[in-house]
């Protein structure tokens, strides 16, 4: 399984940094954990097929995490005509506002049957031959989650967003078993805060990615030979693979 970070800024795009994206490669298929950078280009500038588009799962319904998305889902309507592939918002106005803007660029109608907008819940939302994925709701608002995708015996948590400061406690109890790796956001709380959550967490590697402004680099680069798993900082078109 690949892993290719796209996106790594926090909320505003910043210089060579998208917002978040995250691209999964296994079994000839490509899956996304959120849109916040341009996600067909994103396939498109790494010579990949859209036609091997299989998933996206945004984990919130803000911008940074979803405004890249459109285009994909425009171009899949009405140009890729042989791909198809599910996109899973976390809330029903989205979904509307999303067919709502199709339409106002031209779709009149929408291929429901092949690009079928959904909406995610708490638990596994999808699985197929490769990847089985399951929403963890975190307390960044009203509806938001963390993503933990199985693929054969590999495990990895992309954490979405979580609380201001941490103060609701909601990064996931997963975090205390075996991963092969967790991405963590860093842009709404400092290395002080995770600290009780990293001393007692289980992974392989940790990236931290959408880094904020609250959090010095120099500081995040601190957490390296801090904790028993290896501390990646990801810039964008980095990957991993596991």
């Amino acid at each position: 399984m690949k892993i290719t970070f796209v996106g790594t800024s926090h909320g505003v795009p910043e210089k060579g940094r998208f917002c978040s994206c995250y691209m999964i490669e296994t079994g000839g298929k490509i899956y996304m954990v959120d849109g916040g950078a341009p996600a067909a280009e994103a396939m498109i500038n790494r010579g990949l097929d859209i036609n091997d588009f299989r998933a996206m799962f945004t984990t919130h319904v803000h911008g940074d995490h979803t405004n890249g998305m459109l285009n994909l889902v425009s171009l899949m309507n009405w140009y890729y005509k042989k791909s198809s592939g599910e996109f899973y918002f976390t809330q029903q106005p989205q979904i509307d506002a999303t067919v709502a803007w199709l339409k106002a660029t031209g779709i009149e109608e929408y291929d429901y049957e092949r690009v079928p907008l959904k909406l995610a819940h708490e638990g596994i939302v999808f699985e197929d031959e490769n990847i089985k994925v399951e929403y963890i709701p975190t307390k960044h608002m009203e509806k938001s989650y963390s993503v933990l995708i199985t693929a054969g015996e590999k495990r990895v948590l992309f954490g979405g967003d979580f609380s201001w400061m941490l103060r609701e406690n909601d990064v996931p109890e997963v975090i205390k078993e075996e991963l092969d790796l967790f991405i963590c956001e860093m842009a709404h709380f400092t290395t002080k805060e995770i600290a009780p959550y990293f001393e007692t967490c289980k992974a392989k590697k940790v990236a931290v990615s959408h880094i904020g402004l609250i959090c010095p680099m120099e500081e995040i680069e601190g957490l390296k030979g801090k904790y028993p798993f290896e501390v990646l900082i990801p810039n964008d078109g980095d990957f991993v693979e596991i």
